[in-house]
């Protein structure tokens, strides 16, 4: 699948020609041939995930666990529960940043493993040349193991998504042992862009003054609410995409300037696109995000810079053009379309809105830079900063003795 002749798409009308035609163009293969390298998981699993990849023979593994997770994750009182149990998880985090603390930002907020993915994904060796990368995933999928070796369906608290996926494994016939593999690329899919993105929203908030005080004033007149007096606060957290014009705006910005990976899409058959390109079975189509998030034709002359405020136009009613809304494809697009996106979003919002209500970061020393990203792993679209940066996180005044909570509604 990797060797041969690759088409690379940047139009975005050939972009709706290839999203018209999910299997002749499909994404599913890729999963078979990258899963295993991230994963570690067995050849009769792979039997099993590449088995009916694309739903010629109605279902398989793969299109049961996609539908699953597309159910669990979509608006709704299961993305709720989720959503809930993260943040209130990340609370105590929060709250050993008691003081005046001085960290470096990105690694601060970066989990070991995926540092080697890359090396997990080219499978030369993995123990040897990326034993970091390696022992964590080894960790994790043990635990996962252990979980999945006494999981009570209907009695153990899991997520909609993780009853989904067990659902699925366990009628296919997927072992504890690779049910925790396997696991492990759904943490990655979860963890990997959300860590970087996360960061860069800081970075790019906290790096200007007005937009800061801009989004604390919009989340306190829209998502905060006083529960008792001046001791406890609520943010509401699955609003925030509709209330929070600006954070979420300066969030779809950062994702145009820094998602830069490129999806693909392999060709099954023969296809005609679009009437006039000729696309070989046997060949891979890519779609770089760099280029079309960066196309002055579609975004204008300011393409390259980062507006927190461009999205706002945007997203008014009527205003969305055909090539932006095609163009834009940080979560993917067409039938392949990232389903944990709600989560991804609604993550990220709700961890930069709690962080710049209650605490304040400002570089160690001189003033604010934005770094450059460094392409890290082929299974991400937002990289880590090629420099990290050492700055001081510190309780704003007159909330460090404030109760938080998030809520839903």
């Amino acid at each position: 699948m990797l060797q041969g002749k690759v088409y690379v798409v940047t139009s975005p009308d050939l972009l709706t020609a290839l999203n018209r035609n999910p299997k002749a163009i499909a994404f599913n293969p890729f999963i078979a041939q990258l899963g295993k390298r991230i994963t570690g998981h067995d050849e009769a699993t792979s039997q099993i995930v590449q088995h009916n990849l694309n739903g010629e023979q109605g279902p398989g593994y793969v299109i049961e666990v996609h539908d699953g997770i597309v159910a669990a994750l979509a608006p709704g009182k299961m993305l709720e529960n989720m959503i809930k149990a993260f943040l209130e998880e990340a609370l105590t985090y929060f709250d050993a940043l008691v003081k005046d603390n001085e960290v470096d930002l990105f690694a601060w907020m970066r989990q070991t493993f995926d540092h080697n993915l890359n090396v997990l994904i080219l499978d030369v060796a993995p123990g040897i040349l990326a034993p970091k990368g390696n022992r964590a995933r080894s960790e994790l999928a043990d635990a996962f193991q252990q979980y999945f070796e006494n999981y009570v369906p209907g009695q153990t608290r899991s997520s909609a998504m993780i009853r989904a996926r067990y659902s699925a494994a366990t009628k296919y016939g997927v072992t504890p042992w690779n049910q925790g593999r396997l696991e492990v690329g759904t943490l990655l899919g979860i963890l990997a862009n959300a860590i970087p993105s996360s960061f860069y929203m800081l970075v790019h908030i906290y790096s200007d003054p007005a937009l800061l005080q801009d989004i604390r004033d919009e989340l306190e007149a829209t998502s905060v609410v006083n529960v008792r007096g001046e001791t406890k606060r609520s943010l509401c957290v699955i609003t925030m995409r509709e209330k929070c014009h600006l954070l979420h705006s300066t969030f779809q910005e950062l994702l145009r300037l820094h998602a830069l990976g490129a999806g693909a899409r392999f060709v099954r058959e023969d296809t005609l696109l679009d009437g006039q390109y000729l696309l070989k079975k046997g060949m891979v189509v890519q779609m770089p995000m760099a280029v079309m998030h960066s196309d002055p034709s579609i975004w204008g002359p300011d393409a390259q810079e980062f507006r927190p405020r461009r999205f706002l136009k945007q997203n008014a009613a009527g205003n969305e053009s055909k090539a932006s809304l095609t163009a834009y494809r940080p979560f993917g697009g067409g039938a392949s379309m990232c389903p944990g996106r709600h989560l991804a979003t609604l993550q990220v919002l709700a961890w930069t809105a709690y962080m710049i209500l209650r605490f304040d970061i400002v570089p160690s020393h001189g003033e604010w830079s934005i770094p450059e990203p460094k392409q890290e792993s082929l299974a991400t679209n937002v990289f880590p900063p090629m420099k990290d940066l050492k700055v001081r996180i510190i309780p704003r005044q007159k909330f460090d003795d404030i109760e938080w909570e998030f809520i839903m509604k």
